[in-house]
């Protein structure tokens, strides 16, 4: 739908009705140094292929993707698609570069992130800090349950709080016995997630849980004095230049700390390269680099329900990707129905994929189009 800046090459598919001008994504003034495929190594041809094959699919659903090499934005397409929010679509169609696009669950890594910057601001003392430290009302849930005192910060990073939480697959987003719809209607959402029955022990079960993500944000609030998103822009969006951004609430002035930041694609790259520049965006240090090492290490094999992963760091998924006979390493932010930021280290390389496959298979899944035409135009 959006094609940027001036042609470089174009191709016409063999019914002669379709035609792919590639364009150097413009320079806008929002912090992206722009350059063409070739100035970074990356064979056009490779990425016409792909916008061909796209083309030809019925309904592929994808709604952005973006490439970044050595710094610099490369590629950049948009396409029409139902704009959705909170498990609904909103009849609203169509996407280009200043719209913001529901990230889903890849806000994850962002809540992550400020538990991050928290400590590195002295907020927090350590991931190994005792969830119940901030939350001295809620003490009366140790009580019931002493083991939920051993709850520490690192526990819920890692999806191991062995919180018994029911809202992925198991019941749908209409059904009052979600867990995720009743913190929704909860007037205290954070005791909701806190107060559910623990399973097994904390830190000893992968079990990915939104309950966890939420008391994280919570937690960051707590710690610091300022709502999450409000800390947010002041210590993440504004050193990134990053001014177009919806956050979701909860009841009780609570951030939907899980799931439902919305920001354009652009955006969504500079957080990429934020982590592949070891915390720093032109020339600022916005989080540790030893936050960045130890967030995207391995530290977890998940579960069996999301076992196309290798491993979980801290609101990261690592994914080793099988292109032109070897593994590459990738570290990802992944959000439902097609939300991803692909960090790709080895080839200095961001990946930015926003889509619209919430209740349908994804026809061109992003980890495809890295695999069979990003990665081979490698030159």
């Amino acid at each position: 739908m959006l094609g940027l800046a001036a042609c470089e090459s174009s191709t016409t598919t063999g019914d002669d009705t379709y035609s792919y001008q590639y364009r150097v994504p413009q320079a806008t003034g929002d912090g992206w140094v722009t350059a063409s495929l070739a100035e970074v190594g990356l064979a056009e041809s490779h990425f016409i292929s792909l916008m061909e094959d796209l083309h030809n699919l019925d309904a592929h659903l994808v709604h952005s993707i973006l490439v970044v090499r050595e710094g610099r934005l490369v590629f950049e397409e948009y396409f029409e698609g139902r704009k959705f929010n909170l498990a609904q679509y909103t009849g609203a169609t169509g996407f280009d570069r200043d719209d913001t696009h529901n990230l889903a669950s890849a806000t994850k890594s962002f809540t992550t992130t400020l538990v991050g910057i928290a400590i590195d601001q002295g907020h927090i003392e350590s991931v190994h800090q005792p969830v119940f430290d901030f939350f001295p009302e809620h003490a009366d849930l140790v009580v019931d349950d002493p083991r939920r005192g051993e709850m520490t910060l690192e526990d819920l990073l890692l999806m191991m709080s062995g919180i018994s939480w029911n809202d992925l697959g198991t019941y749908s987003y209409d059904d009052p016995r979600n867990d995720l719809v009743q913190m929704f209607n909860s007037a205290d959402p954070i005791r909701y997630a806190l107060s559910r029955q623990l399973y097994t022990y904390p830190g000893t079960v992968f079990d990915y849980c939104n309950a966890n993500t939420n008391v994280l944000g919570e937690v960051v609030s707590r710690a610091t004095g300022r709502r999450l998103d409000l800390f947010a822009q002041e210590t993440l969006f504004d050193p990134l230049g990053i001014v177009q951004l919806e956050w979701q609430m909860l009841p009780n002035d609570v951030v939907f700390a899980s799931g439902d930041l919305r920001l354009r694609p652009r955006d969504m790259a500079k957080f990429g390269e934020l982590f592949l520049r070891m915390g720093t965006w032109d020339g600022w240090q916005v989080v540790s680099r030893e936050w960045v090492e130890v967030a995207t290490e391995r530290h977890v094999v998940p579960s069996a329900s999301h076992d196309w992963a290798d491993a979980y760091g801290y609101g990261w998924w690592h994914w080793d990707l099988s292109s032109g006979g070897r593994m590459h390493q990738t570290y990802q932010a992944a959000g439902w129905g097609e939300q991803w930021i692909i960090v790709v280290p080895e080839h200095d390389m961001v990946v930015v994929a926003t889509g619209g496959s919430y209740y349908q298979t994804a026809p061109m899944p992003a980890q495809r189009m890295l695999t069979d035409y990003v990665l081979p135009a490698i030159q």
